[in-house]
């Protein structure tokens, strides 16, 4: 029969808490409570329909945070379109959460450093010292003798060493055979195909070919004992990568818990829904810079020029670290140099190993749709609006001026501004019109229900 018991006492901020498990001590306020205790210290956070749990495996101690630089959405002349600095994106809120990831990301793998390269060395060396190579003589060096028709008339090879024998065929100049018999003083005994007749001696000459010795070399196992090694050496490192994983995935291990009521995850459960609609688009990009050009004539009639660059990838549930576990879904993009996971509560921002984080109230989404010239491949669910040329002139029409000068659709994209204070600065094109629309405002909800929740 298993039992339970929890008792607590304390008074203002701190509590001491009885349970079965052990003596826990906990300080805080409502809305927010640290809980130190024999399984660790876990970091919890609720109001209003969510709640937050993380594990720290030790102590962490939190600076001032840095003054934050807020970049302003505003394209001008030559404008780059990126982020502030990782370091400087996280929000107040997520700064130990923040911390944690990065600690874990910067970890060295045992099993990268004593597991992988070993095996790879012990592997090369068994393959090093267990074989060895030896020359094998195919054909001993010889001298080839053969008989060599000096004669330009031709020459009657006989059956028998006599000239009344019978003709066997007749051998033309410079033909040659193979010497069958040289014991007879005026008669020289030949081979060809499958017979053998006799040449008188005064209409040839017999030549000595040197042939060389005909070797490979052949690899053996030198080590009779090697497989019985290499076995074993396979099972010990089988083993022992098994036990570098397990200490790796306690290390790096992090679980995130998302108790939810039933209000918000009945909102929540249409995340996973407004994302597949989003990465549905046949094409997504980012821009990375923007400029004004007064050129419109070699740009088709555009007024801005676009730098942009496809996502690098678009995944419905993508963990940011490779022992990082939820009970929910992450989805996730990658930009150009940084990548966005969609927790729950906050847009998680990672860059190398390095990682920041912005709860959703704090993050501005704001979208709209745009004329695009799309002078690449059509994607096949662009909404096409109207047409232009490649080379315009003063009205709008097709310059006669260039050759090959072909009509450009102008599409309707919709475009999307990732923006907070702390200094993400994204924009996002979907081919698709409105394909992010939903995605983003559900992520406002969420931040308004963020910004009605009470901080104490």
């Amino acid at each position: 029969m298993s039992w339970s018991y929890r008792k607590s006492f304390g008074s203002g901020p701190f509590r001491v808490n009885f349970s079965k498990s052990g003596i826990s001590y906990s300080l805080g306020v409502k809305g927010a409570r640290v809980n130190v205790g024999p399984k660790g210290t876990f970091v919890s956070l609720s109001a209003h329909g969510i709640t937050y749990r993380r594990k720290l495996q030790g102590p962490a101690s939190a600076g001032a945070p840095e003054k934050h630089r807020a970049l302003a959405p505003v394209i001008d002349k030559g404008h780059d379109i990126a982020s502030a600095a990782i370091g400087q994106l996280t929000d107040t809120d997520s700064m130990d959460f923040v911390a944690e990831l990065t600690r874990k990301a910067g970890l060295i793998a045992y099993v990268n450093w004593l597991g992988i390269p070993p095996l790879l060395i012990f592997i090369a060396a068994m393959l090093w010292t267990s074989f060895g190579s030896r020359t094998v003589v195919r054909r001993p060096a010889r001298d080839s003798i053969s008989v060599m028709v000096t004669s330009y008339e031709g020459v009657n090879i006989r059956k028998r060493a006599d000239a009344g024998s019978d003709i066997v065929r007749a051998a033309v100049y410079d033909e040659a055979f193979r010497l069958t018999d040289s014991t007879n003083t005026k008669w020289v005994g030949v081979g060809f195909h499958d017979s053998t007749g006799y040449i008188n001696r005064r209409f040839v000459r017999i030549d000595h070919v040197p042939l060389e010795a005909v070797a490979e070399t052949q690899a053996f196992l030198a080590n009779p004992y090697a497989v019985y090694e290499f076995l074993l050496g396979i099972l010990v490192f089988t083993v022992l990568i098994r036990w570098l994983r397990k200490l790796d995935k306690e290390r790096f291990e992090m679980e995130l818990h998302y108790d939810m009521d039933p209000q918000f995850r009945k909102v929540y459960e249409q995340f996973g829904v407004h994302f597949a609609r989003f990465s549905g688009s046949a094409r997504i990009w980012q821009y990375l810079n923007a400029q004004q050009t007064s050129d419109y004539k070699r740009n088709a009639g555009a007024g801005k020029l676009i730098k942009r660059k496809p996502l690098r990838g678009v995944f419905t549930n993508k963990p940011p670290l490779p022992y990082f576990i939820t009970n929910v879904s992450t989805p996730c993009i990658k930009l150009n140099t940084l990548e966005f996971y969609f927790l729950p509560e906050r847009l998680l921002i990672r860059e190398g190993n390095s990682f920041a984080a912005v709860f959703y109230k704090n993050l501005r989404i704001t979208g709209y749709t745009t004329r695009f010239i799309e002078s690449e491949w059509l994607p096949p669910d662009a909404q096409v609006i109207d047409q232009t040329w490649r080379y315009v002139n003063k009205r709008g029409g097709p310059d006669r001026r260039f050759n090959n000068n072909r009509q450009i659709p102008i599409c309707a994209y919709s475009e999307y501004t990732l923006t907070s204070d702390t200094g993400i600065y994204e924009i996002i094109s979907t081919s698709k019109k409105g394909a992010m629309d939903d995605f983003a405002s559900f992520l406002g909800q969420i931040g308004n229900l963020q910004a009605r929740m009470p901080t104490g």
